[in-house]
């Protein structure tokens, strides 16, 4: 037995844990969670498991493509982006970051607010967990436009809750700890404290890669030029090019719709405006 089948098998250990019948796939159509929707319908050969997607309206159409042809059901966001940038604000530096940002924008002073806008801890030593100079220097000057990390919460988390709370089953998330530092602190088994079930908390790259190719699994041609599918254009891809990347690949229309969205986060962030010309 190689590795991958080894994985294949243990993860099939972990899905002996749960009642299909209480839970679902939430599918987003990426690597991830296609990859579970896979094991599910191919490798366990399982039909009780629904599978439900959400159409952000900021899907790339490949993704897209999928959530509407694998999805049992299709949900909807509460809010449209647009009604999410008025009354929130809009993503900028980091969920973290704009999450600091958007307390102090609506008049907290909170002591970990100021701890992570100033960069000093509680004995007043430099801190790592602080929000980057420019974001520091703009929002204390009141030059910085209205931010917040509200964006995944009604186009994604909202409709799932309002989702698990009326159906009364809970979500297959395809989540892995090896994504991010925060993630990596919360997923650190294969049951939230909430019970959802996140089997890949453990999975790393390298090893997904290889399940892939051994399995054939089908990956969209998007994934030939960016690392991530998550929402169109969204800036928190900037730090490594996946934004700039994404609007290259999106239509005029598309285009169009993102900028208007972002524009204030792409001027912060010196994304330039490349095809202004052919749209405005």
């Amino acid at each position: 037995m190689n590795e991958v089948e080894f994985y294949l098998e243990d993860l099939k250990s972990k899905f002996s844990k749960i009642n299909p019948k209480e839970y679902y796939l939430s599918y987003s159509g990426g690597k991830d969670s296609h990859f579970l929707y896979w094991f599910i319908k191919e490798y366990l050969k399982d039909n009780q498991i629904k599978v439900v997607g959400i159409n952000t309206y900021l899907e790339h159409q490949q993704i897209l493509n999928r959530i509407n042809n694998n999805s049992d059901v299709v949900l909807k966001p509460v809010m449209k982006p647009f009604e999410i940038k008025e009354k929130y604000g809009i993503p900028c530096f980091s969920k973290i970051q704009d999450n600091v940002i958007y307390y102090y924008q609506n008049g907290s002073r909170a002591n970990w607010v100021m701890q992570r806008i100033n960069g000093l801890d509680e004995k007043g030593n430099p801190w790592k967990f602080r929000i980057n100079n420019i974001a520091r220097e703009k929002l204390l000057d009141g030059s910085l436009h209205k931010i917040s990390n509200k964006c995944c919460t009604y186009l994604k988390k909202k409709p799932a809750y309002q989702f698990n709370k009326n159906s009364g089953v809970l979500p297959i998330l395809g989540v892995r700890a090896s994504e991010s530092i925060q993630r990596k602190a919360m997923y650190t088994t294969c049951f939230t404290k909430d019970k959802k079930f996140t089997p890949l908390h453990d999975l790393k790259d390298d090893l997904l890669t290889k399940i892939y190719n051994y399995c054939n699994i089908e990956i969209p041609k998007i994934y030939d030029l960016v690392t991530k599918t998550g929402c169109m254009g969204c800036p928190y891809g900037s730090w490594k090019g996946d934004t700039v990347k994404e609007l290259a690949l999106v239509t005029d229309n598309q285009y169009k719709f993102l900028w208007e969205y972002f524009r204030e986060s792409y001027k912060v962030l010196n994304i330039s405006n490349y095809r202004q010309l052919t749209l405005f």
